[in-house]
This record gives structure tokens, sequence and C-alpha cells, in this order.
């Protein structure tokens, strides 16, 4: 089997966890993970399956100074910076473009930096085994997680055929995008249906041949900055991945693939993608409060169900006769909202800065 490398995204923005996650401190770096950051418990998961030294982080230029502080131990050559957000196909051509440059035969394992996954060995299991079918050079491989309940906040992959000598592998039919409830109750009855867990493997060439065949302008883009990669010449790298069209890596590529396979994780898996989803990372006391309490905060309820708080800092908050509310205390701001309305936390980081309070974001 190739040299296995890891590719940590880590450029998303989580304006759904304001006020905790700003500019410079966006989701994937709060301590939701056994007080880790969530992006170095993403590399942490990596250990004993790829060695250190093929381990690379994908974030935006306004992220290196936070992420560097952030991960002393990351060479400066693995931390690969955008110039601009443009979306997972430009992050992935970027990471792919520079990992052949330096190993055309590599397999290239692409994670999202702010997922909740355990246990660590059947997560190194599945990738393991999405790597051996990757092995063909052509085949490109996603993981799917087996629904427990009809989201409309996932894509879905549905499974075809089964692959023969692979257990739990499958071709994949179609891509389908966030559903609707009646949409995903289907799903959920036919049984063929994963959702999308965004972690994909594949070797190098196979990713670079498939964005040519799907998207000639972002596999143009792809392979120019591989050449520039090849060079050494960062400064036409940058140039190249400024070429790339905006589009996620589902829709660019792997929807119009012609070889895609699908692995059903066996993991416990969570995108966590509101604070509600806090009740992944943190069990409820026997009042149903959901608590993650970092950096020396605290939380006193009293009278109180079904809360979820965040706090970071020496700070305490209490809570007396209130329920079904998101409590967030952090730096300079509070945050107080019903949690049913946790989901569109959007519209109001979008009246804090309509207010212009850009210093709050």
């Amino acid at each position: 089997m190739s040299t296995l490398h890891a590719v940590v995204m880590a450029g998303g923005s989580g304006t759904r966890f304001w006020p905790a996650s700003r500019a410079a401190r966006p989701k994937q770096f709060l301590p939701l993970t056994d007080g880790k950051p969530m992006v170095q418990a993403t590399i942490d998961r990596l250990a004993g399956l790829c060695g250190e030294d093929q381990v690379w982080v994908v974030a935006g230029k306004k992220l290196a100074k936070p992420l560097t502080k952030l991960l002393p131990s990351l060479p400066k050559e693995r931390l690969l910076l955008e110039p601009e957000a443009r979306d997972t196909a430009p992050c992935i051509a970027l990471a792919a473009a520079t990992i052949a440059a330096r190993d055309p035969a590599a397999t290239m394992v692409v994670l999202p930096a702010d997922h909740v996954i355990a246990p660590v060995d059947a997560f190194q299991a599945m990738l393991r085994a999405g790597a051996a079918i990757a092995q063909d050079g052509e085949t490109l491989v996603t993981f799917g997680i087996a629904p427990t309940f009809p989201a409309t906040g996932y894509g879905y992959v549905e499974c075809g055929e089964a692959l023969t000598g692979q257990t739990g592998a499958f071709t994949v039919r179609r891509f389908r995008e966030k559903p609707d409830r009646a949409t995903a109750e289907g799903f959920l009855q036919a049984g063929s249906f994963l959702w999308n867990s965004g972690i994909f493997v594949w070797r190098v060439g196979a990713i670079l041949a498939a964005m040519r065949a799907a998207d000639p302008e972002l596999g143009a883009a792809a392979d120019a900055m591989l050449a520039a990669a090849q060079k050494g010449e960062k400064t036409a790298l940058q140039r190249a991945f400024l070429k790339a069209p905006k589009r996620s890596i589902d829709y660019a590529v792997m929807e119009k693939a012609a070889k895609v396979a699908v692995v059903r994780a066996p993991i416990r898996w969570d995108d966590v993608g509101s604070f509600p989803a806090l009740g992944a990372v943190a069990a409820p006391d026997a009042d149903g409060n959901v608590v993650v309490a970092a950096n020396g905060a605290s939380c006193l309820p009293l009278q109180s169900g079904g809360n979820v708080v965040y706090a970071d800092g020496a700070r305490t908050v209490a809570l007396f006769g209130v329920s079904d509310l998101v409590v967030v205390a952090v730096d300079d701001a509070v945050l107080v909202c019903p949690k049913d309305r946790a989901q569109d936390l959007k519209a109001l980081v979008e009246h804090v800065r309509a207010s212009g309070r850009t210093d709050l974001l």
C-alpha cells in the first residue's frame, strides 16, 4: 500500500457557534473534545495511522498565526494556507497538488477538523479499509454514517452494490443533498442511505484525474497548482489556487466521478453543527443540562433543566428556574437564546455585523 497522508481541513467559520467562535478563533479551535481544540483532537486521532510528517493542515491565511500557536509541533511547511476561502474542492486540490509533488503515489485521507468521532481504533480501521479500496488508483472512497433519525441537516449517500471482499463497502448509487423531513424519513425507512460524513480517501493521482474529468476548470487549476508545487513556486501556487472555482468537492467531483465507493463507518460521529449538539461532547446532568466549561469556567444550575451551557475562562454561569435555553459566556460577550432557535444564529451574526460591532466577530 502506498504512503498514507492525512489532510485536515481547518478553514471553516462556524458562525452557529458565535460568540464562542470568532474570525480568529473558529469552531475548530474551541476546546470541545476532552478540553482540546477540535483541530488538535482530529490530529491526535491519526496517531499511529500515518507518520507525523504525513499530516497536513489546510486553512485560510488569516488563521496562520493562531494555528501556529495552537499547533506548535506542526512544521510550517505542512500548514497549507489558502489566500481566500473557496469551498472544499479548491482546498482539496491544493492539498493533493502539494502532496503529489512530494509523493506522486501517495494515498490521501481528507478530514474536517470539527467532528467528534469515537472510538479511535474503529475510526482508524475504517480509514485503512477505505485506503485498501483506493489502491486501484481509480476509486474515490467516502465514508457514510448509519442514520439514527431523519436528519434534514446532513447530505446522504445512497448505497449500490456491495463490493466483493469488502465488508460494509458499496458502490455509490448517488449523492443526495440535505432533504426535507418527509424525504429524510423515506431515506431512513429505505435502509440503503447513509449520512455523508465528509471524510474521504483516494490516491492523489485519482483525485487529480477525477477533477480533470468532472470539472475542467477545477482540473486546470489543480494542474497549475501541481506544476507550481513541483517547482517550489509558492506565489504561482497561490495564483493557481485563486483560479479554482468556488465549489464543494461533492458537487464538483464526487457526484460526477466514474468510480466512487462508500464504506459504512462503524463509529460514533457528530459534526457538532450547533450548540444543542454539544450533547455529543458532554453528558447531560440529572436535569438534562449539557455543560461544556473550559479554562476555569463553571456552571451552577438550580431548578433548571434542558439547557445547553458553553463557558470559557474564569467565570461562573448560574441558572435559576430556566429551561431549554442556550447560554454562552466567553470573553466580551454573552448569548442567551431558546434552544430551538440555535440553528438560526447566522441571522444574529448578521445583525451584529449590521450594527457595526465587527469587534465581536
